[in-house]
């Protein structure tokens, strides 16, 4: 590896190299690095005061020092790093997008006209007279269920199903995963809540239902209480919190579906089912695939069992979400073909441009309460995560020193849960405290949302609308 030219660094091979068989004494010139990662990490040993040595036993100082090493050239971008990601990191835009055999043009076309009928059903039983603002449907349809109702019954028969494939120890090491980097799950989710636009049949829903849009902080707040809810431990027991909030987000749509069925002008602006099976799928990517794929560019590595069991917990809430089996995917592979046939059916870069990129920085940074250098970072950060040609933009991203500085940071943290002892519970009790509020907004909140289209958003859908229709209505109309 070529020299960082950093005295803590030196100081440390300079460890690994010794001849001596006495103890090590890590030099002090190593603190600020050691200090510094430890800072990212919550590890013990940064927590030595400055200029204090620790003598270690060789065989444990190679340990860490080679840990410390690792730490350090994937913070500098040593060329010789290899992890399990790597080929996630592989950006997928329009220009790029091609389709799978088993996610062909005319599946995902069908599915665009098919909602989730036990939902739908479920919904249809509670008679509702007005949209339930409070979203309250859950209780309604538990007290159907004690009255025999038959819908109510079909549709918790359903989601009190365990699918066969299911391995509980996967789904808590999922469970975990997510807990122990939600930081960082933080910065890739609020990164794919907002790349999610360029799926403008999606973001038609949004707009016309006050999401993104008019009330960005409120789709933000209650993403945070469904991440809170779902990690919990025991969470998604059956009737638990997780699960319950599930199978509460499950009737809101059928519940959206329903209502936005009924709105002036949705219906002929739109083509095909309000959040059908393939709005579904894209959504539950937001959250594993494109999530995986940024995380893997902000430095993270996780190994393929770490993959596999992240891929299997969104797997089970997409099976309490009502996705058909057809889109549920059996590995992370298969979702990514899935994620490309999905972006060449039905993203629209050419809708959003640098407005649509402007507006979510503008939006993002007004939720984080950052501007001026802050904002160019947030621009810097998301082209990078996605690209220009997802976004639809001309402008390459510029070098930003703080992108390779959150990739160091990434990859600090992810060698450190695996190899530093004691960091991965650390890391698991701070994710914890990190959503405890949320988990406790998900008891209390029934995730309802207006039906509503304010001006801006009336632009959006009238813009989206047109592109849309464009695309779909000629090859519907000629099938």
């Amino acid at each position: 590896m070529a020299s960082c030219g950093r005295p803590g660094v030196e100081a440390y091979r300079a460890t690994v190299h010794a001849k001596s068989r006495s103890p090590v004494r890590v030099r002090a010139a190593a603190g600020p690095l050691v200090r510094r990662i430890g800072h990212i990490t919550g590890s013990a040993i940064a927590r030595r005061p400055k200029g204090e040595a620790r003598v270690y036993s060789r065989p444990r100082a190679r340990e860490h020092v080679g840990v410390l090493l690792t730490v350090g050239r994937g913070v500098f971008g040593d060329e010789e790093v290899r992890h399990a990601m790597r080929d996630l990191g592989q950006l997928i835009d329009r220009r790029s997008a091609s389709y799978a055999t088993r996610f062909s043009e005319d599946l995902l076309t069908e599915l665009m006209f098919v909602g989730d009928a036990l939902a739908d059903d479920a919904v249809a039983a509670l008679k509702e007279v007005a949209y339930d603002i409070g979203g309250s449907q859950l209780p309604k349809l538990h007290e159907l269920e004690k009255r025999g109702d038959p819908r109510a019954l079909a549709f918790f028969d359903d989601v009190r199903r365990r699918p066969d494939w299911l391995e509980p120890s996967l789904l808590r090491r999922g469970q975990h995963l997510a807990l122990a980097y939600i930081d960082l799950y933080g910065v890739s989710l609020m990164h794919s809540l907002f790349a999610g636009g360029m799926f403008a049949r999606a973001t038609l829903v949004t707009a016309s239902t006050g999401r993104l849009g008019s009330h960005p902080a409120r789709r933000i707040q209650e993403t945070g209480a469904f991440i809170g809810a779902i990690l919990e431990p025991g969470g998604l027991e059956p009737d638990a919190l997780g699960f319950e909030t599930a199978v509460r987000v499950r009737l809101l749509h059928g519940s959206i579906r329903a209502w936005l069925g009924k709105s002036p002008g949705f219906t002929d602006a739109y083509v095909g089912v309000p959040l059908d099976q393939t709005m579904l799928a894209m959504t539950l990517g937001l959250f594993d695939y494109l999530n995986l794929r940024s995380l893997a560019r902000m430095g993270v590595s996780w190994s393929d069992d770490d993959l596999r069991a992240h891929h299997h917990l969104w797997r089970y809430i997409g099976h309490l979400l009502g996705i058909d089996g057809r889109l549920l995917t059996a590995s992370l592979d298969e979702e990514r073909e899935l994620w490309s046939s999905l972006v060449a059916h039905q993203a629209f870069p050419e809708l959003g441009g640098e407005d649509y990129l402007k507006t979510t920085v503008a939006t993002v940074a007004r939720l984080m309460g950052t501007r001026g250098r802050g904002k160019l970072f947030l621009r810097n950060l998301y082209l990078y995560l996605s690209g220009s040609g997802w976004f639809g933009v001309e402008s390459q991203p510029r070098w930003d020193p703080l992108v390779p500085l959150v990739r160091g940071a990434g990859f600090s943290v992810s060698t450190a849960h695996s190899h530093l002892p004691g960091v991965a519970d650390w890391m698991e009790r701070w994710g914890a405290s990190k959503l405890a509020n949320a988990s406790e907004m998900a008891r209390s909140h029934g995730f309802g949302v207006s039906v509503e289209e304010d001006e801006g958003a009336a632009r959006t859908f009238e813009v989206f609308s047109a592109g849309v229709r464009a695309r779909f209505v000629g090859d519907l109309q000629g099938a």
